[in-house]
């Protein structure tokens, strides 16, 4: 990012708003150039102006100017830091059943509101929409038929980095995938043993299968992809 606009959104960070003429001081620039730049974070969706600041003296209005929620991305923070910390005091203090109802729990937790509309759809169904929530919650998922069975393929892991160290990861996103499906599958690919995805295979019983030569699927957009 160009310096001046990561320094305007420091600023902003900082003070919470500033108009176009706090933010020239600040900065030493001339105003026509400060609002040049406030136009481009507008059009990255970085920087909002909310309301305008009145004078109780003569002289034009001033637009405030504030971060949107998306900037955040452009500030540190110690997410990650505090998820690994995170398990390995559970594991620390948990013994290995313990950790697991824990993973389970919170599976169940994420599941809960999703699953709820999912339970009376049959099968197929269930699982095309559960493979949309999957993608809701950045999984990149979509599901494949083969060999008489369905297949469904998470081609992104969100905590790749932390699920090598703790496995207990690879357990919650499992019982996540029951939960939403309603179905035990078969794990058949997993990232974190080199795979380019994690696919979980599913054997339809009561003449409940998807349809015919159904492709690998975006299940939020509903269409093609390959991989």
């Amino acid at each position: 990012m160009h310096p001046v606009r990561r320094a305007i959104l420091e600023i902003l960070k900082r003070e919470d708003q500033a108009t176009v003429n706090d933010l020239a001081e600040r900065l030493e620039m001339a105003p026509v150039s400060v609002r040049h730049h406030l136009d481009l974070l507008i059009g990255d969706s970085l920087v909002e102006s909310p309301r305008v600041l009145r004078s109780s003296t003569a002289g034009r209005p001033q637009q405030v100017y504030t971060l949107t929620p998306e900037a955040d991305a452009y500030f540190p923070n110690s997410y990650r830091q505090l998820a690994r910390g995170s398990l390995a005091a559970l594991r620390r203090m948990l013994p290995p059943g313990e950790l697991l109802a824990v993973m389970r729990a919170m599976a169940h937790d994420t599941a809960a509101a999703a699953a709820a509309t999912l339970a009376d759809l049959p099968p197929d169904q269930r699982l095309h929409r559960a493979a949309g929530v999957l993608n809701e919650l950045g999984y990149m998922a979509g599901y494949e038929e083969e060999a008489g069975s369905i297949v469904l393929n998470t081609c992104n892991c969100p905590y790749s980095d932390l699920a090598p160290e703790h496995p207990e990861l690879c357990q919650m996103d499992l019982a996540l995938v029951m939960e939403l499906t309603g179905l035990e599958p078969e794990r058949v690919h997993h990232i974190t043993d080199g795979d380019s995805r994690c696919s979980y295979r599913f054997y339809l019983q009561n003449g409940h299968r998807s349809r015919a030569s159904l492709p690998l699927l975006d299940a939020s957009a509903g269409s093609a992809w390959n991989g």
